[in-house]
C-alpha cells in the first residue's frame, strides 16, 4: 500500500512540471479614474500586471463599433507596463480588425461599453485573440466619476473600484 502511495507521489511530481507549464500566465489590469468630467472623453491609462514569463503582446480594445488592436512592438522586461490607450506611443502598433492602421484613438460615448483584453499572443487581423492575462469591462463615463484604480475582479472583465496601493493583487 504504501509503494503504490509512492508511486503515485512520483507520478504527480513528475507531472508537476507540465502542469504548471500549461497553467495560463493570467495577471491583472486596471483603468486609472481620474474622477475629472474629461475622462468621459478619452480613453484611460490602463496598468497592467503578467504573472507568467510571457509579457503582453497584444491588447484589444473592442466596442459597440469600435474594434482597436494595440500590438506590442518590443518584449516588455519586469512584470508590469502602463499603457496610455490614448496615446499609446512607439512600444505599440495600433490596428484595425482589417490590419489598417489606426492614428487616433477616442470613445464614441462616455456610456458605451468596451472590453479591454491582454494577451501574450499576436493574433492576424479579424481573429480571435486569446486574452489570457487579463480583461476589464468598462465606460469612460464610469472613469470621469470617481477617482483612483478601476481593477478587474473576474476572468470575465467584471470591475470595482479599488485602493491604489492594492493593486495589483497578487499572482
Amino acid at each position: 500500500m504504501v509503494s503504490s502511495r509512492l508511486r503515485g507521489l512520483t507520478a504527480l511530481a513528475l507531472l508537476s512540471p507540465f502542469i504548471v507549464a500549461c497553467q495560463p500566465p493570467g495577471g491583472h489590469v486596471a483603468a486609472v479614474a481620474t474622477g475629472h468630467f474629461t475622462a468621459g472623453h478619452r480613453f484611460p491609462v490602463v496598468m497592467i500586471t503578467w504573472c507568467g514569463e510571457e509579457p503582453p503582446r497584444q491588447i484589444d480594445l473592442l466596442g459597440e463599433e469600435q474594434r482597436r488592436h494595440l500590438v506590442a512592438t518590443r518584449a516588455f522586461e519586469g512584470d508590469s507596463i502602463e499603457v496610455d490607450l490614448s496615446a499609446p506611443g512607439e512600444d505599440w502598433r495600433i490596428v484595425d480588425d482589417d490590419g489598417r492602421a489606426v492614428y487616433r484613438m477616442g470613445p464614441d460615448s462616455p456610456q458605451e461599453e468596451y472590453l479591454l483584453g491582454v494577451g501574450t499572443a499576436e493574433a492576424e487581423p479579424g481573429e480571435e485573440t486569446e486574452h489570457d492575462i487579463a480583461v476589464l469591462r468598462f465606460t469612460t463615463e464610469a472613469l470621469a466619476s470617481e477617482q483612483g484604480v478601476y481593477a478587474s475582479v473576474s476572468r470575465e472583465g467584471e470591475a470595482e473600484y479599488t485602493d491604489p496601493g492594492a493593486f495589483p493583487p497578487a499572482c
